[in-house]
């Protein structure tokens, strides 16, 4: 058989071989950063569709929006002259808070079908979660035998159920809730704590304000601000003073509860607060760190280690992530981000990761390049008839 028909069926048998190679491991996930609106905005929360809520700059007043990066959206007011959002479920449901007609009081909204409401009840209502059911968490004002108070509420098909307090306490707040109806948040977690007023992180579940503890009997106030679908928690746990760093008055570190336990995140740099705003359902979480006197990044935590998402990002971008408020479960993270000196809100998308060539393929390729050479070699030199 001819030497060229032997070195086509070895160049098949290599191609076949590359094919049936293991599939190659992708680097770490880099992230691009992708402006969902313009200078003097903030985002709160995004949705499994990579829709962004938070508030923007209309010209002197702040304004709730929603935002994909290609349709924005000015969610407008209750009536005064400023509003925000805060929170937006997966059929696009937001809500908020906004200033009615006179700027006198703050009141909970809800956007439904685009239209901003406000929901029903005392003045001062304030909305912080709404889920895929279309419920809502929040925190109202309630009169009890003890006088009024705030209390952590939800509210699904016009009614408000009061999520009480701590049995140690005299108010509470929700700040977060899963598509289970578990509400997390933060309780007083003593009667009459005046001037401080400390709280302890609680879950509400099946009926029942649990309190979730805190690492450091002398941290002031911490509290719970997101918890997934698998029942993990994550928040801020408050700490005793630092006198490494005179300058963080009430230091705190970003926390997550599972299995009945509070694990310390810790932060990105020696004596600076950090704290955890969001977990996704695969356990990544979201939040901000200090790094320095005033100055404070995003970060990611996953696999048991806290990441700069500013590491995750390209440095010739000119972004820097100063916080992370929200994450999906597409891993896309809602941010603030500056550049430039012009801070915005943003939202993170993976970048599709390049295969590395695996050992196999390398190897396989330079046997096909050393085999060419080969017949290259071994061939006869044809000389011109003289």
């Amino acid at each position: 058989m001819p030497r060229r028909r032997v070195f086509r069926r070895f160049l098949r048998l290599l191609a076949g071989l590359a094919l049936a190679a293991p599939v190659p491991a992708f680097a770490d996930p880099l992230y691009t950063v992708i402006p969902m609106v313009g200078a003097d905005s903030r985002a709160a929360d995004l949705n499994n569709l990579g829709q962004v809520v938070g508030y923007m700059n209309t010209g002197g007043t702040f304004h709730a929006f929603v935002g994909n990066g290609s349709v924005l959206t000015d969610l407008g007011t209750l009536g005064g002259s400023s509003s925000t959002a805060v929170s937006i479920n997966d059929h696009g449901q937001i809500v908020g808070d906004a200033y009615l007609s006179g700027d006198l009081s703050y009141h909970g909204f809800i956007v439904n079908g685009g239209s901003m409401s406000a929901l029903p009840g005392p003045d001062n209502l304030q909305a912080s979660a709404i889920d895929n059911a279309g419920r809502v968490a929040g925190a109202m004002s309630v009169s009890t035998a003890d006088g009024d108070q705030v209390h952590a509420f939800t509210y699904a098909n016009g009614s408000y159920a009061d999520l009480g307090n701590l049995p140690s306490g005299d108010g509470s707040r929700a700040l977060g809730m899963n598509n289970a109806g578990d509400v997390v948040g933060a309780a007083n977690k003593v009667i009459g704590g005046a001037p401080n007023f400390p709280e302890d992180p609680f879950l509400y579940h099946d009926g029942k304000m649990i309190d979730l503890g805190t690492l450091d009997p002398n941290g002031i106030w911490s509290g719970a601000t997101s918890i997934n679908d698998r029942g993990q928690i994550v928040g801020y746990a408050g700490l005793a003073y630092d006198p490494a760093n005179p300058a963080d008055i009430y230091p705190q570190t970003a926390f997550l509860y599972q299995n009945g336990k509070l694990v310390d995140l810790g932060g990105l740099a020696p004596h600076w607060s950090s704290s955890a705003a969001d977990i996704n359902n695969l356990g990544q979480i979201v939040g901000v760190a200090g790094i320095a006197d005033g100055l404070s990044h995003g970060f990611l935590y996953r696999n048991g280690k806290m990441i700069d998402l500013n590491a995750l990002i390209d440095p010739a971008s000119g972004w820097t992530i100063e916080d992370a408020a929200a994450i999906n479960d597409l891993q896309q993270i809602a941010a603030t981000a500056c550049r430039n000196g012009v801070c915005q809100a943003v939202r993170l998308d993976l970048v599709p990761a390049v295969p590395e060539p695996s050992m196999a393929v390398l190897l396989l390729a330079g046997l096909a390049l050393a085999g060419r050479r080969a017949l290259r070699v071994s061939s006869p030199v044809l000389r011109r008839p003289g």
